[in-house]
């Protein structure tokens, strides 16, 4: 994640970040810390009502919907609170609004100390039911994610709940256990004593370790820079606060901390390994795959705790540590069993999110390939930022005459502006490229006065993670008549630009104050523009080509946000938009075609569907029906995965791409010859949606226009 260097840090990622952290102190003395958190409130809504492009109106539905969603972010699974809870607090629907602007903690307050009276009762109520044995033979069944259901009635159906999530976690734990044995009749079988217990022991130290944080002294005070951020993401889904302790921004900044190069997935409650980072330990390990499900981690007394149900930056500061230490892992991937390694924490260097490009080649044509996963910008100010490097692989491929050329931006959340902007000259003569508006004016970003290095056959790939940089690049391809469009039915949908601010005041060393600092946050302050009027904000891009509806059910998008600004258009200049040297419409009608009966993304699509409406439903709780659903659940998600690679008949003719006016032997290293660029190769053979994009490259090529 990188920024725009510039008179101010703007920020165009597509995700949510964690703000820059200030290093204030909450204060020790009880009595100071109502003071201090109404002065925040303060100084944080005092700057968004301030510096905010277009903040909400903190009105009645506002005030409804942070009182919603502060009430989720103390009970996600709605198994603390009872409904006669929320009837009490229901009088604050209508009034936070007013309190945040008056520096008011009333109804944070309120929910508090209802929340730790609910907290204890259910203390006692899971130290009662761990004591018993469930009926591992009962048909019944429990919904794990909750988020949306109804709060209990009453503490009756409370404990009835507790009751079956209890016993849903000795059971997905004794079957994660017996699928580590490898013995069928374990995996299959009856239910076994010793690993029953084991598994009753695994769900202790979890509800031990969710007691032990949330009784803490440090809870409430994390509570509250909660409740800041929930406030602000009403205002807009890109505008954010960070505690005073809060490192984590500074940190995605430099790209560089002791770990394992491990980028984490969510799936409700579990972690799973998202992608490995070849500057990584693990990665180089070759004992921890992508896709694997993280199941514990080991604590700092070496003991293996489930990470099912911790929160993300629990699970992340148990990874990361000391330099040269070892940490553990129970992994598994889906379907098969379990396997615990172990893996020494080293310094990650991100070097996966760099640039770079393949040659195709398929019935005696090269096409090359380029992937991008972020916009990143050069702070040392010696040109290696994404632009430079884009260029250079450009000319990999010019060197090479490839006859076709596909922008690989999936995945890709944004970066620097300035960054994508100078990007254009690689692909289209100098012009219009974006623009980009604040509350009182509205700036162009021109591509560089240069040829382009390229002006053959283009395609670009976006899925809908591809967010605002990439967005105004793909943008100004289409707008610009330069490439097709290819990837799910829109990209993310951000259309916004933010910066970072901290929050609070100077002291005066002469009159003895001292500098009070409340955290820091990420404020939305501008809005970017595509270079025919309208913005990306919301709809995001449109393909020429359609490939899939999303590529993962797990993803957010913009529009999923009840708080995002509205989509839009402005009066802009007029614009040169080039002629397409093809026959357009052929091209575009042929790749629906091949859409169409395409029977891979048909799977996908359809295995997709399946696994979210699987994950949705009731979990069975008798050890068979448990069992059955969770080889469903590994079927659709091990088929999505295959459906997306090739079959090997079918795989892509894939080899590096070098320069090839400079001698191996002067070049600093050679890309093929690095375990990242192999991992990265191989990944291209495979790509089922890399496949079409070469056939429209082709199409271009075939149907030139008369």
């Amino acid at each position: 994640m990188k920024v725009f260097k510039s008179n101010k840090w703007l920020l165009l990622l597509g995700a949510t970040m964690t703000g820059y952290a200030a290093h204030a102190q909450v204060p020790t003395d009880p009595a100071a810390v109502p003071a201090f958190r109404s002065a925040s409130l303060n100084a944080v809504f005092t700057k968004v009502q301030k510096s905010h492009f277009s903040p909400r109106p903190m009105d009645d539905a506002y005030a409804a919907s942070v009182w919603k969603n502060f009430i989720q972010t103390l009970d996600p699974y709605s198994y603390i609170f009872l409904q006669e809870d929320l009837d009490r607090l229901a009088s604050y629907k209508q009034t936070i609004d007013e309190e945040l602007n008056t520096g008011s903690t009333a109804f944070f307050d309120a929910a508090m100390a209802i929340y730790k009276q609910r907290l204890q009762e259910t203390e006692a109520l899971y130290r009662q039911l761990i004591a018993t044995t469930p009926d591992f033979k009962k048909q019944e069944a429990v919904i794990t994610w909750r988020r949306e259901l109804p709060f209990p009635a009453n503490k009756e159906e409370r404990a009835d709940l507790w009751r079956k999530l209890i016993k849903h976690g000795i059971i997905r734990n004794y079957q994660e256990m017996a699928a580590a044995t490898g013995d069928s009749s374990k995996i299959k079988g009856a239910m076994d004593a010793a690993l029953e217990k084991k598994a009753t022991e695994k769900v202790k130290k979890y509800y031990e370790a969710f007691f032990r944080k949330n009784n803490a002294g440090s809870f409430a005070d994390d509570m509250f820079t909660q409740y800041i951020a929930v406030a602000l993401l009403e205002i807009d889904p890109h505008t954010g606060f960070s505690g005073p302790k809060d490192k984590s921004f500074s940190e995605a900044l430099n790209r560089r901390y002791y770990g394992l190069g491990i980028e984490l997935g969510v799936n409700e409650l579990d972690y799973y390994v998202k992608r490995l980072m070849p500057g990584g330990s693990a990665f180089r390990s070759g004992v921890v795959k992508e896709n694997d499900n993280i199941l514990a981690i080991s604590d700092v007394k070496g003991e293996m705790l489930p990470v099912s149900g911790l929160e993300a930056t629990e699970v992340a500061g148990m990874i990361r540590g000391e330099k040269g230490t070892e940490v553990k892992l129970t992994l598994q991937q889906p379907g098969e069993k379990s396997r615990v390694v172990a893996v020494k924490r080293d310094e990650v260097v991100d070097t996966e999110n760099k640039s770079k490009s393949a040659i195709i080649e398929k019935d005696g044509k090269k096409f090359g390939y380029i992937y991008l996963p972020m916009f990143y910008t050069d702070e040392s100010g010696k040109g290696k930022g994404c632009a430079n490097d884009v260029a250079a692989e450009v000319e990999k491929l010019n060197q090479n005459e490839v006859d076709g050329i596909i922008m690989d931006l999936r995945g890709n959340g944004g970066g620097s502006l300035e960054e994508v902007v100078r990007m254009g000259y690689c692909f289209v003569p100098g012009g219009p490229f974006s623009w980009l508006r604040e509350k009182d004016k509205i700036n162009r970003y021109n591509s560089p006065e240069a040829p382009p290095l390229y002006d053959g056959p283009l395609t670009v790939l976006i899925d809908e993670s591809s967010a605002s940089a990439s967005e105004i690049f793909a943008a100004a391809m289409q707008d610009r008549g330069r490439a097709i469009i290819m990837g799910t039915s829109s990209s993310f949908g951000k259309g916004t630009a933010q910066v970072n601010v901290n929050v609070g005041k100077l002291g005066d060393k002469a009159k003895g104050t001292e500098d009070v600092n409340f955290g820091s946050m990420r404020l939305t302050v501008q809005k970017f523009y595509r270079i025919n009027g309208s913005t990306t904000q919301l709809k995001g891009v449109i393909p020429d080509i359609v490939l899939q509806d999303r590529m993962s059910f797990q993803t957010i998008m913009e529009k999923d946000f009840s708080s995002a600004l509205p989509s839009d258009s402005v009066i802009l200049p007029p614009y040169n938009r080039m002629t397409f040297p093809f026959n357009y419409d052929a091209v575009i009608s042929n790749a629906r075609k091949r859409v169409k009966n395409n029977e891979a993304y048909a799977k996908v699509d359809d295995y997709t569907k399946k696994l979210k409406a699987l994950m949705q439903s009731p979990t069975p709780l008798d050890l068979n029906g448990y069992r059955k659903q969770n080889e469903e659940v590994s079927f659709y998600k091990n088929g999505i995965q295959q459906a997306k690679e090739l079959p090997a008949s079918q795989r892509l003719n894939v080899s590096a791409a070098e320069f090839r006016n400079i001698s191996p032997a002067l070049q600093a290293s050679l890309p093929a010859q690095t375990p990242g660029y192999k991992d990265f190769l191989e990944r291209v053979k495979k790509d089922i949606y890399i496949t079409e994009s070469i056939s429209v490259l082709e199409d271009i090529i075939k149907h030139p226009k008369q």
